[in-house]
């Protein structure tokens, strides 16, 4: 009888077990695991957290390839998505409807699994921002953070960056030299592929400090040269003061220059420095006396010149700084 009690005990404990096999194992299906990823990285973009977002997404690119995907970028990206729905999670994809700035977009997620046995959001999903600079530039700016510019190699004549990075909109500029900016450029990575505006280029001008710095090694040059006028044009070119020699061949004397309108200028990017191009002349004049009669027997009689200054020469940075060279 005890016999009989105890096997009929084990039949029911076993047919317990079972149902709890049964009940408890659809609770952790494939398919569900793969949701669930799903979900937390769609989230995860709905509230800028790059961070999250990448914990559950393999980008297949190094670390130093994922600056983009970090929270400090991302938080500061424009057009994040703003909902999701799932529609379907079989395999190893998972089907989603996708609200970004306010347009919906049926999309397909790859999953891949590591070797730890997580579901990740995989490679394919990811597009990257591709960034060129018309000079060599040492880092650039993505959402108002620097990313260093990868090493261009020797003789390169421009900067080039290739990373991926999450749905969202993008501000692009460069940073890293004091004397050079670029115009702002937006890119955007969008669910849908076919409106994606992931390639941009910036071309590099000069900053306002360049510019401002210019604008005085100008005018400091102007008055050492106009304080001592050149005596020939040689000698003006020489001294890196064309333009503001005599063409008199006979002596002078009280020599004043008299600056009515300044000439404004450009900075063009050369090769190694910045070329400076006139942009509109300036006015001027310079009065003087000339000798019309002998050596032994002067005859001082004055003299006035209407002049037309223009800004030239060559901004070269040396150790740091704004040097000005004439051309």
């Amino acid at each position: 009888m005890i016999i009989a009690i105890a096997a009929g005990a084990a039949v029911v404990l076993t047919a317990a077990i079972v149902g709890l096999v049964l009940l408890v194992l659809p609770l952790f299906s494939p398919a569900q695991d793969i949701s669930g990823t799903a979900k937390t990285y769609f989230q995860a973009l709905i509230d800028g957290d790059g961070e999250k977002a990448l914990s559950v997404s393999d980008p297949g690119v190094p670390e130093n390839e994922k600056a983009l995907l970090q929270n400090n970028v991302y938080k500061n990206a424009g057009q994040h998505i703003d909902g999701y729905r799932i529609l379907d999670a079989r395999s190893d994809f998972v089907t989603a409807e996708v609200t970004q700035n306010g347009r919906k977009q049926e999309i397909i997620l790859r999953m891949t699994k590591t070797r730890e046995g997580e579901w990740k959001v995989g490679s394919k999903n990811f597009q990257k921002i591709r960034l060129s600079s018309s000079r060599l530039v040492k880092s650039f700016t993505v959402n108002g953070v620097d990313v260093a510019a990868p090493d261009a190699g020797t003789g390169a004549r421009d900067s080039q960056l290739l990373m991926p990075a999450f749905p969202g909109e993008y501000t692009l500029g460069i940073s890293g030299d004091k004397y050079a900016t670029a115009e702002e450029q937006k890119a955007l990575i969008s669910i849908d592929r076919t409106i994606s505006k992931s390639t941009e280029s910036l071309k590099v001008i000069p900053s306002q400090l360049l510019l401002d710095e210019t604008r005085t090694l100008l005018e400091n040059k102007r008055s050492e040269c106009t304080a001592s006028t050149p005596d020939s044009a040689s000698e003006a070119t020489r001294r890196g003061c064309s333009g503001f020699a005599l063409y008199e061949y006979r002596p002078t004397r009280n020599v004043k220059w008299t600056i009515e309108k300044e000439p404004t200028f450009t900075l063009i990017r050369g090769e190694d420095s910045w070329i400076i191009q006139s942009d509109e002349s300036g006015k001027a004049s310079v009065s003087y006396e000339v000798n019309s009669g002998r050596d032994d027997s002067p005859k001082w009689e004055p003299k006035v010149e209407l002049v037309v200054p223009r800004a030239s020469g060559e901004i070269h940075i040396v150790d740091g700084k704004a040097t000005l060279k004439d051309r």
